[in-house]
């Protein structure tokens, strides 16, 4: 090896083929993307419901704790969804139908600036803006009335993909400790012991922070926006909290 290529070409070469490496991990993460994804949340939904499963196990067997706290979860799911879905739809159909009149609105408070700018001696080409702003608008609304029916398609793919990581999760709810054992058999029982110790300990961490941000952001800024009548405050509330 020393004697056929220089330092200079053993470097370019040893970085060509990470970058080979890394290009054919892509492109299988690419092909088994969707697959990851239902697995971790599958697990991260495992692990959420794994403590009150782990409380009940005491008291009647881990299957029937699990069966309970399935069913608790999904009573509190469908409460929620009943109470939020039903308005947050609703406002989110009233933006649809005001969209040209919020348009309008904004073209004519565009047109305000460019008189006081005018006046102010700050020239600003608020027509240019505004041909910008209608042609992204247009190439939006062609977007989705062209992917009407892929809408469809994905919103089945999505529904079989719910279906799959409930079925995913109940079982890992039920048997998980003995998948963890499995996954991880080639550790030593020490470091075992240690990692999925650090690792709860940190997902606990994680999820906790995340779920406590997402609600404290969505439920102060629906008081908020309520008390400062923002138009469609709750849509934009329950939007904000689900992306914190």
């Amino acid at each position: 090896m020393n004697s056929l290529f220089s330092p200079l070409q053993r470097f370019l070469l040893t970085w060509l083929l990470v970058l080979l490496v890394g290009w054919g991990t892509a492109i299988a993460l690419g092909y088994v993307g969707e697959l990851i994804s239902i697995l971790l949340a599958s697990a991260l939904i495992t692990f959420l419901l794994n403590y009150p499963v782990a409380l009940l196990k005491f008291i009647i067997p881990r299957p029937v704790a699990a069966v309970c706290v399935y069913l608790v979860a999904a009573v509190i799911l469908t409460f929620l969804a009943l109470t939020l879905i039903p308005p947050v739809f609703n406002q989110a159909r009233q933006l649809i139908l005001r969209l040209p009149e919020l348009l309008e609105e904004g073209q004519q408070q565009l047109i305000e600036l460019q008189t006081w700018s005018v006046t102010h001696n700050f020239p600003i080409n608020v027509q240019w803006l505004i041909g910008q702003l209608l042609e992204r608008v247009q190439t939006q609304v062609e977007a989705i009335a062209k992917s009407g029916f892929g809408l469809v398609l994905g919103t089945f793919s999505w529904f079989l993909d719910f279906i799959l990581i409930v079925v995913l999760s109940f079982y890992m709810l039920i048997d998980g400790e003995r998948l963890w054992g499995t996954l991880t058999f080639f550790l030593t029982p020490k470091i075992q012991t240690e990692f999925t110790q650090s690792l709860r300990k940190n997902l606990q961490r994680f999820v906790t922070g995340q779920l406590i941000l997402g609600l404290f952001m969505a439920t102060t800024l629906s008081f908020a926006f309520r008390f400062l009548n923002v138009p469609f405050f709750l849509l934009f509330a329950v939007f904000i909290g689900l992306m914190e």
